[in-house]
């Protein structure tokens, strides 16, 4: 039997653990390699880049979510630009004395005022005439009557250039109103002295609604402010 001194163990000891150290490490780090196969080195600046594009992209979505919140749904049909309607909304008259009253009175004042147009309008006039005769044609209080009068409108558009024209063009539409009931036809060449618009003293006269000027007055300051604009530009 050997005796293996004591003082020999030591060493040896020390020597086998050494060498299962050595032997641990290299298999390890060849299994290490064999999983990861031959994947390329991390690109740190890459990598980074897109990490903050995902960041950026949830950060994005996220504002879109309060924007959603934040801002309530609109319904389109409520919020609308049309300040009237399109259609006559009167119920039909029933009573035939009333409603040849009444029509004998709406032409009596839409022909009046046809007649006091002025000759030469400006643009602000006639906008404002057609728009009246456009809703006056909406809210006329006979709704058969209305509809066939926004017939007429739609096929003869108001003819507003000058008192002359709109004289005559209220007077045709008015014979195809009186074709339609079987009535006879109106001559239109009288118009005007029918429903004389009294223009001529009228208009040097003073008026108070107007603080005292006249409408000729008002007309010849208004045509010096606009030389005056013109020679400043």
């Amino acid at each position: 039997m050997i005796h293996i001194k004591r003082h020999t163990i030591v060493p040896i000891c020390i020597l086998i653990s050494i060498i299962c150290c050595i032997y641990y490490l290299t298999t390890s780090t060849s299994q290490i390699e064999k999983s990861l196969g031959n994947s390329s080195p991390i690109n740190i600046v890459k990598d980074s880049k897109n990490v903050l594009n995902y960041f950026d992209q949830k950060q994005e979505k996220s504002q879109q979510k309060v924007q959603e919140l934040e801002e309530p749904d609109i319904d389109e049909s409520v919020v609308s630009d049309d300040k009237f309607t399109d259609t006559p909304f009167m119920p039909k008259m029933q009573n035939e004395t009333l409603k040849a009253q009444l029509g004998q009175s709406s032409w009596r004042l839409f022909h009046t005022i046809l007649a006091r147009y002025p000759e030469l309008p400006t643009t602000q006039q006639k906008n404002t005439l057609e728009s009246y005769i456009y809703l006056f044609g909406q809210v006329y209080p006979c709704g058969d009557c209305a509809r066939h009068f926004q017939t007429l409108l739609k096929k003869y558009p108001p003819q507003i250039g000058s008192r002359k024209t709109a004289a005559l063009w209220g007077c045709h539409i008015h014979n195809k109103v009186n074709e339609r009931l079987n009535k006879p036809e109106y001559d239109c060449t009288t118009i005007l002295e029918d429903y004389d618009c009294g223009c001529g003293n009228d208009e040097e006269s003073k008026d108070e609604t107007l603080k005292g000027n006249s409408i000729k007055e008002l007309k010849e300051q208004n045509l010096k402010f606009e030389k005056e604009e013109i020679q400043q530009g």
